[in-house]
């Protein structure tokens, strides 16, 4: 059996109106044609399902078994392409990101805001991870997008670039390094070390210059997150080189931050998507107004960071 959604249509109409003339207006097509639409049904179903009188329709046995099974197909149907306009023309949608907890913390809370003036029926769900676990997060599909530091390459994953920082110095503010207007990693190397654990993009990062200067010992800490690096670095227990952006969340604490010399190290920042997967229309559009809202200079110029945009 092949019944079509027209068949359905114009047994539904024809049922409802009782008269075939009413159903073929309402339809928009001539009653013959009509007529030869319901014939087409019948045949399928090897029964009749209307008994014509000479100004009536009705149904018969079989029509009045088949009247709400094809009503309920019908509104099945609608809803679900009403539904489908409502997510492409963005009048819901939802869309989550996992990102590292300073980016949660600073760049994401304003695009959203931003995104949600003009997109308010978008929910959104922002989980802020440890960086190493970004990219895992999108490939299990847990989320859509992350934004984070970039490492090597991954199949699975679709980097497309956001932002290019680079590795500061952040001291507290008594420390001696606090009085220098800059820091070079063989200094820095000689006072207790906080650095993000083994795994994660940024302390590839941090090791690579690390033994450019021959100072490969462990650090005297490892953490998880760079706000946690902070705090202990405010605490007095050490010092971290991280990205620019962390002097963000350092407001409260107190702690200097100063340009991290000899080698100057770069750390690029992306928004990931699990290869050969479709983004969610919502998804879609937040990655580009995510691209196009810190190339127009409205995250570094809040921030007061110098960082280098990134085109296409």
């Amino acid at each position: 059996m092949n019944l079509t959604l027209r068949q359905l249509r114009a047994f539904v109409a024809v049922a409802r109106l009782g008269r075939f003339a009413a159903a073929a207006e309402t339809l928009h097509i001539t009653q013959p044609a009509l007529s030869m639409t319901i014939r087409e049904l019948e045949k399928q179903l090897g029964e009749r399902v209307f008994d014509r009188h000479t100004r009536r329709v009705e149904l018969t046995h079989v029509g009045r078994e088949l009247l709400p099974v094809a009503e309920k197909v019908l509104a099945d149907l609608e809803h679900a392409v009403a539904a489908s306009r409502e997510l492409a023309t963005l009048a819901r949608g939802r869309v989550s990101i996992a990102s590292s907890t300073v980016f949660a913390a600073t760049l994401l809370p304003w695009a959203v805001r931003k995104f949600g003036e003009r997109h308010p029926g978008v929910a959104f769900a922002l989980k802020d991870v440890a960086e190493q676990e970004i990219r895992a997060r999108v490939k299990s599909g847990d989320v859509d997008l992350g934004v984070g530091t970039t490492g090597e390459p991954d199949p699975e994953i679709d980097a497309l670039p956001l932002l290019e920082d680079t590795l500061t110095a952040v001291v507290s503010e008594r420390h001696p390094l606090a009085e220098q207007a800059t820091v070079t990693w063989r200094e820095l190397a000689g006072h207790p070390l906080i650095l993000l654990g083994r795994g994660s993009p940024i302390r590839a990062l941090q090791d690579k210059a690390l033994a450019a200067v021959g100072a490969d010992a462990p650090p005297a800490f490892e953490v998880s997150f760079s706000s946690t690096a902070i705090s202990m670095v405010a605490a007095g227990l050490g010092v971290s080189p991280l990205p620019v952006n962390a002097r963000q969340v350092s407001s409260r604490v107190k702690v200097q931050v100063r340009p991290l010399m000899r080698p100057t190290v770069a750390r690029l920042v992306a928004i990931f998507r699990k290869r050969g997967t479709s983004l969610s229309p919502a998804a879609a559009v937040f990655q580009d107004f995510l691209r196009d809202y810190v190339r127009s200079g409205a995250f570094p110029v809040q921030a007061g960071l110098r960082v280098r945009l990134l085109g296409d």
